[in-house]
Parts: C-alpha cells; structure tokens; sequence
C-alpha cells in the first residue's frame, strides 16, 4: 500500500517546472530530492501537500494520510507568537486544550531548550526558527514529512541533531526531503 501516488504529473509555472513525473510513497520511504535553487523542489513539495493544484496529472493520497509539510520560510502570522504557541497553533483548536503536553514532548525530541520557548520566533535565529517549523509538522504525527530544505540556518550540531531525529521516527513515517545540497 502507497501513501502517495502521483501519475504523469505536470507543474508549470511560468515556465516548465517538471513534466510527466510519475512515482509512489511508501511507509518508511526516505526520499531526498537534490537539484539547485529555482529547479521545483518547493513546488513539488507544496502541491505534494496540496497547496496548489498541477498542471497536468493526479496526487492520489492515502485515505486518512496525515502530511507534515515544513517549507523554508516561517509564516509572518507566526513572527510574533513564541516558539511553544507556534507549535500549539499547529494542532487542531479543539485538541490544543486537552493535547497541548504534546507540545513539550515534540520540543524535548527536537533538543530546543527551555529558555528559547517563550521566546517569539521573530527574535530567534533562522535555525530555531526551522526548527519551530519541523516541531509545527511534528507535533500533528504525520505519515508523511515534506521537508524543504530542513538543513538551512543550521549548524553542524542541529544538523546531527536533526539527523538522529529522522533516524528515530518509527518505520511507517516516510520523509521526503528536498534540498540544493547533498
């Protein structure tokens, strides 16, 4: 069974981006996505989670499939909220009461000290903001991470950091991770 199925799928946007593209996700599928800037990683990410529509061809999605989507920049809207009400946002408004401890839990996994949380994203680095980002996505358990470029804004530490937590998901997560560097 796939999580994903995309078939003869076509994105043009302006110009060309990808033509006839046809592939499947399976649980436990890491998928890495490598071309230079301005080639269509990100588009193919947004319209993987369906934030726009293709040109051409269909996304066939597992029923149920839940898809943590983190793109490179961090929303305006969430500028002025602190890192941990970032991430409380992500969850559904009728489960922030009662599953808000999920925040903590997903903020101890990703190593973000206690003393960044009540902190607004708009006065942190650009590498806890990514980090906020993939603790938005995570927080919802996904089937699926859509990661664009998780590695930017981090350092050597973070990196490896990120690393073991990819290598820590269970084995059903799939992750598809597109970036300009190997």
């Amino acid at each position: 069974m796939s999580l994903l199925a995309v078939k003869s799928l076509s994105l043009t946007l302006g110009q060309p981006l990808f033509t006839d593209l046809s592939f499947t996700v399976a649980p436990g599928d890491r998928i890495g996505l490598v071309a230079a800037n301005g080639r269509g990683k990100s588009s193919l990410l947004r319209l993987l989670a369906g934030g726009i529509a293709p040109t051409a061809g269909d996304v066939t999605r597992a029923r149920g499939l839940k898809v943590g989507h983190v793109e490179q920049d961090v929303a305006g809207a969430l500028l002025a909220l602190t890192l941990r009400a970032a991430v409380l946002a992500a969850l559904p408004a009728d489960e922030a009461d009662y599953e808000g401890w999920r925040v903590d839990v997903t903020l101890d996994a990703l190593s973000v000290p206690e003393r960044f949380r009540d902190v607004a994203l708009g006065s942190l680095s650009g590498g806890w903001q990514r980090t906020a980002l993939l603790a938005r996505a995570a927080v919802g358990e996904p089937d699926l991470y859509l990661l664009d470029e998780p590695t930017n804004h981090l350092d050597l530490g973070r990196i490896a950091r990120l690393a073991g937590w990819m290598a820590d998901l269970p084995r059903a997560v799939a992750v598809i991770a597109a970036s300009h560097d190997r």
